[in-house]
């Protein structure tokens, strides 16, 4: 910063130029609190059971066809490299619960694309949680998304499955969210995205603790001009000492 610069100044011309928005005062949600953090005594055998150690409430039926979408994703696993959470406790402590965390993002009847979704997360299982919301995946890597495909097929589901860049479908298609994990930094995604916000409303990124030096990365490269950008959740992330966070990033309108 220039030495002869006025902090105060700065600040509110960074503020006019970047639309971001400070992060507010959050109050957990109930199922935030009622997190079991401590690790599991004993691994689990199930989907049922490693989800009632962390303290999710979820269905009956529902639990049912996560069980089934973790069985054929893993079975593809043998053939193609699309996880590394081959184990009950860890599924459920990583892709379960920032799927979760997202589900409850979401609003009544909502078009999502997710955007990379690798093996299906978040989106199938954002489908599953949420079958009222339209859910469609993408990903770019050809047998990627075969393998998606083929897992959605065994689990019974009606979940469209796009091989091609996200810029793509969103050249034919409009959705209300875009949602990402683990797809790209805040710059990357920003950079990709940047011609295409009319064909959406937001994304929902699901981000580890480096979320702040993407931001600051993204603000650096000009990336931040008109983007409304908030933290809109936080949730431990179970066996660590860091945190998960929903970003959802807006383009303003005038």
């Amino acid at each position: 910063m220039d030495s002869n610069s006025d902090p105060q100044t700065d600040s509110a011309t960074h503020a006019r130029h970047s639309h971001e928005v400070a992060d507010a005062p959050q109050t957990a949600p109930a199922w935030v609190a009622s997190l079991n953090l401590q690790p599991p005594s004993q691994p689990s055998n199930t989907i049922a059971q490693a989800t009632e150690q962390l303290g999710l409430q979820i269905e009956q039926d529902v639990l049912g066809a996560i069980e089934k979408y973790c069985q054929s994703l893993w079975g593809w696993n043998e053939k193609i490299n699309l996880t590394r959470h081959t184990d009950y406790d860890t599924f459920v402590r990583r892709d379960l619960l920032d799927s979760y965390a997202l589900a409850h993002q979401l609003g009544d009847d909502e078009e999502v694309l997710d955007i990379g979704t690798g093996g299906g997360v978040p989106g199938v299982l954002v489908a599953i949680l949420r079958p009222d919301v339209q859910v469609s995946v993408c990903d770019s890597v050809a047998k990627k998304a075969k393998a998606v495909a083929a897992i959605v097929k065994e689990v019974g589901m009606n979940i469209p499955v796009h091989a091609i860049r996200a810029q793509l479908v969103l050249e034919d298609l409009r959705f209300t969210s875009l949602v990402s994990r683990a797809a790209g930094s805040v710059r990357q995604l920003l950079t990709w995205l940047e011609e295409h916000w009319l064909s959406f409303d937001r994304l929902l990124a699901i981000k580890g603790p480096r979320w702040v030096s993407e931001r600051a990365d993204a603000r650096h490269r000009g990336l931040m001009h008109q983007i409304d950008l908030r933290k809109v959740i936080s949730y431990p992330m179970p066996g660590t000492d860091s945190e998960s966070v929903i970003l959802e990033m807006k383009r303003t309108r005038n």
